[in-house]
């Protein structure tokens, strides 16, 4: 009788801008190369950018060489970019190595430069007004996707000669972020280390659509990062009918999960609401969001909807965002409202990436 042939699994090599620093300095003492090499592989990955183990000039060749075997580069590729008449907005499209794509934006202001990241291909929630579930959930981003991302972005500002420091970063383009739990939290691990990108922790934050399991595991992190949760209605049947997760975790369950983030880290939530014309926007509305979170230690972030083709909602007038915003301020919330930048750029979550798939069609 003839043996079973074999089969031996080919194991992917492990991308370096996924790894920590431990990961990397396990590899240099495998390799039976001084530990501080590690910090010089880190440097390059995360402090320069590099995109080849070639732009490695201080490691000698054999070094590289056995490094390569070992590890891999596989940086993401910019195919478009766009940049808004209106501000100092860009929005980027990044080509993954299996040729999905994914929107990064960057947001300039007078003090800081805010980078909004993706961290999934498209999004299994399913919120009505958003573009980036429109196709569905096509895959979870890798961790090294997810922190390239700022990598990328920040070597693009240089090239141009546009060099911005990227200073804050949100955790809130396309996909749910807590449902790629593990990969979303190596990420910014890495985006906050001092080894790696070297951002504040309290510069990151983590954004969620209700998932209430995960809320929780996040509280037990013990982490510095902000948290912000997409609310955008005050009633269970509003919330359901345009983010249907809210049919899984109803504001009751969710909001209770919030207050006890809000407990165990000490940490204000910000809890972000789209104004839909006709939707959400009546004065009940705001008399509902003073009653959900007057008590509540948080801040609130009113969105005015940017349109997306194809989806039937509106922005509300200027009048009736400023009577909103009058109704919860003399309610006593502590509110900001996001100014538009990059409607003429597609910049709301999932839009290019939407308009340049249906165009390759």
């Amino acid at each position: 009788m003839n043996a079973p042939a074999s089969r031996t699994a080919t194991r992917a090599k492990p991308d370096l801008r996924g790894l920590t620093l431990p990961e990397i300095s396990q590899i240099v003492a495998d390799m039976n190369e001084p530990a501080y090499r590690a910090g010089q592989i880190a440097s390059w990955v995360f402090g320069k950018g590099a995109g080849s183990f070639e732009e490695m000039t201080n490691l000698s060749k054999s070094f590289r060489a056995e490094l390569s075997d070992r590890a891999c580069l596989n940086p993401l590729n910019p195919a478009r970019h766009s940049k808004s008449r209106h501000g100092p907005t860009t929005k980027y499209l990044f080509e993954l190595g299996d040729g999905q794509k994914v929107e990064t934006v960057l947001i300039g202001g007078s003090r800081r430069n805010t980078l909004c990241i993706s961290t999934q291909v498209g999004c299994a929630i399913g919120c009505r007004f958003c573009a980036s579930g429109l196709e569905g959930l096509v895959r979870n981003m890798t961790t090294a996707e997810i922190v390239d991302q700022v990598v990328q972005v920040r070597n693009q500002t240089t090239l141009t000669g546009e060099a911005r420091p990227i200073n804050n970063i949100v955790v809130m383009g396309m996909g749910e972020p807590l449902a790629n739990y593990r990969q979303v939290l190596r990420a910014v691990r890495i985006i906050n280390a001092d080894w790696g990108l070297g951002i504040g922790a309290r510069r990151i934050t983590l954004s969620t659509s209700g998932l209430v399991p995960k809320i929780y595991q996040l509280a037990e992190e013990k982490l510095q990062f902000e948290l912000s949760v997409s609310l955008h209605a005050t009633d269970d049947r509003t919330r359901t009918r345009i983010v249907p997760i809210n049919k899984r975790y109803p504001l009751k369950q969710l909001m209770k999960a919030c207050r006890h983030y809000t407990g165990a880290t000490d940490r204000i939530i910000t809890y972000e609401y789209v104004l839909l014309k006709g939707v959400n926007d009546r004065f009940q509305d705001a008399e509902n969001l003073v009653k959900l979170l007057k008590k509540d230690k948080c801040k609130l972030n009113l969105i005015p909807y940017n349109p997306v083709r194809g989806l039937p909602y509106e922005r509300p007038d200027e009048h009736r965002q400023a009577a909103f915003v009058e109704a919860l301020r003399t309610g006593g919330l502590q509110l900001t409202m996001r100014r538009e930048r990059g409607r003429d750029i597609d910049a709301a979550c999932g839009q290019l990436r939407l308009v340049e798939s249906r165009r390759s069609r």
